[in-house]
Protein backbone atom coordinates (compact mmCIF):
# COMPACT_ATOMS: atom_id res chain seq x y z
CA UNK A 1 0.00 0.00 0.00
CA UNK A 2 1.05 3.54 -0.84
CA UNK A 3 0.77 6.18 2.11
CA UNK A 4 -0.38 9.78 1.03
CA UNK A 5 2.45 12.41 1.36
CA UNK A 6 0.28 13.83 4.52
CA UNK A 7 0.58 10.78 5.86
CA UNK A 8 4.34 10.34 5.60
CA UNK A 9 4.54 14.38 6.30
CA UNK A 10 2.96 14.16 9.41
CA UNK A 11 3.77 10.79 11.14
CA UNK A 12 7.67 11.00 10.04
CA UNK A 13 8.85 14.44 8.61
CA UNK A 14 7.71 16.27 11.55
CA UNK A 15 9.58 14.58 13.99
CA UNK A 16 12.48 14.05 11.86
CA UNK A 17 12.44 17.92 11.41
CA UNK A 18 12.10 18.98 14.69
CA UNK A 19 14.61 16.96 16.37
CA UNK A 20 17.34 17.35 13.92
CA UNK A 21 16.27 21.06 13.84
CA UNK A 22 16.23 21.12 17.61
CA UNK A 23 19.51 19.55 17.55
CA UNK A 24 21.33 22.50 15.38
CA UNK A 25 19.16 25.15 17.45
CA UNK A 26 19.80 24.11 21.11
CA UNK A 27 23.56 22.85 20.82
CA UNK A 28 25.23 25.15 21.64
CA UNK A 29 23.13 26.74 24.62
CA UNK A 30 23.08 26.79 28.43
CA UNK A 31 19.38 27.03 29.31
CA UNK A 32 18.07 25.06 31.60
CA UNK A 33 14.23 23.92 31.86
CA UNK A 34 13.38 21.87 34.87
CA UNK A 35 17.01 21.26 35.59
CA UNK A 36 18.34 19.95 32.52
CA UNK A 37 19.70 21.01 29.46
CA UNK A 38 17.28 22.48 26.72
CA UNK A 39 18.80 20.22 24.24
CA UNK A 40 17.91 17.09 26.28
CA UNK A 41 14.30 18.70 27.20
CA UNK A 42 13.53 18.92 24.14
CA UNK A 43 14.45 15.69 22.38
CA UNK A 44 12.15 14.50 25.59
CA UNK A 45 9.80 16.22 24.97
CA UNK A 46 9.55 14.88 20.83
CA UNK A 47 9.14 11.16 22.44
CA UNK A 48 5.25 11.90 23.17
CA UNK A 49 4.88 14.56 20.31
CA UNK A 50 6.30 11.52 17.91
CA UNK A 51 3.76 9.12 19.03
CA UNK A 52 0.87 12.19 18.62
CA UNK A 53 2.49 12.73 15.29
CA UNK A 54 1.93 8.47 13.96
CA UNK A 55 -1.57 8.76 15.61
CA UNK A 56 -2.91 11.17 14.01
CA UNK A 57 -1.19 10.06 10.69
CA UNK A 58 -3.08 6.79 11.07
CA UNK A 59 -6.21 8.53 12.67
CA UNK A 60 -6.86 10.72 9.70
CA UNK A 61 -5.27 9.07 7.02
CA UNK A 62 -4.45 5.52 7.21
CA UNK A 63 -7.21 4.38 9.45
CA UNK A 64 -9.97 3.63 6.22
CA UNK A 65 -7.34 1.34 4.75
CA UNK A 66 -7.66 -1.32 7.29
CA UNK A 67 -10.67 -3.20 7.52
CA UNK A 68 -11.86 -3.11 11.48
CA UNK A 69 -10.62 -6.37 13.23
CA UNK A 70 -13.96 -8.60 13.36
CA UNK A 71 -13.71 -11.11 16.20
CA UNK A 72 -15.07 -14.53 15.03
CA UNK A 73 -15.94 -17.66 17.37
Amino acid sequence: MIRSWPSLLIGLGIPVIAVLGGIVAFADTSVFVFGIPLLFFWIFLWFPLTSLCLWISWHFFDRQAYPSDVVSS
